[in-house]
């Protein structure tokens, strides 16, 4: 496992330096104002805060879009907060989507209003959706049902379907890292690793009604 920690630690600093630096340049679209993502304190990537919107003054279009984005991929990929993480309630997954490409829909009605993901899950569950908005070039729908510890994922739209290579990465942890060197498969290998170093059960199952469309994925059960 230390190969997979590794990787993941590595992936998570340079998510935070990357973040931290995009957030500065949000806030210069946002009229100067500064934006925080990822680090508490300038040389500390390793921080998560929250992002912190001017609520006194509206931000651009283009500047509230890119902060949506940003607070998205700082919760996927970044360091947790504090040693064990924090849950991921439905409220909060509601207001993470919107980080996502506004051609692709999801659908959370099917979830119990009070869901709430832990952390290593709900982590897991923003990944997957950032994986499932790769899988749907030209746009879709993503729908999740079940519960938190048993949770279903499925994407529907033109020429929806997740990665080549995906039911073994979910299979085997060492193909999952060799995946993370290829750029068309970082996010499959980000989400399957993930999996793996939270011992989660991560796994594709075939829809029982849709005829031709994609497997749909299964996290824990």
């Amino acid at each position: 496992m230390s190969g997979t920690h590794g990787a993941l630690r590595l992936i998570e600093l340079t998510s935070a330096h990357l973040c931290r630096d995009l957030g500065g340049l949000v806030g210069l679209l946002d009229g100067g104002r500064a934006v925080t993502v990822g680090g508490a304190m300038p040389g500390d990537p390793a921080a998560a805060v929250p992002i912190q919107p001017d609520r006194d003054t509206a931000a651009p279009a283009a500047a509230k879009a890119l902060t949506t984005r940003l607070e998205l991929r700082r919760a996927a990929w970044g360091p947790q907060a504090g040693p064990d993480g924090e849950p991921l309630s439905l409220a909060q997954l509601k207001r993470l989507v919107g980080g996502l490409p506004g051609r692709v829909g999801v659908g959370l009605s099917a979830l119990h209003p009070d869901t709430v993901f832990p952390a290593d899950s709900g982590r897991i569950v923003l990944n997957l959706l950032l994986l499932a908005a790769d899988s749907l070039p030209f746009g879709g729908a993503i729908m999740l049902a079940g519960s938190a510890d048993d949770l279903f994922i499925r994407i529907a739209g033109t020429s929806a379907a997740w990665p080549t290579g995906i039911a073994v990465c979910l299979a085997d942890e060492a193909e999952a890292r060799s995946a993370l060197t290829e750029q068309r498969s970082l996010q499959m290998a980000l989400t399957a690793l993930l999996a793996h170093a939270a011992r989660i059960r991560l796994s594709l199952v075939m829809s029982p009604t849709a005829n031709d469309g994609p497997a749909i994925l299964r996290l824990g059960g």
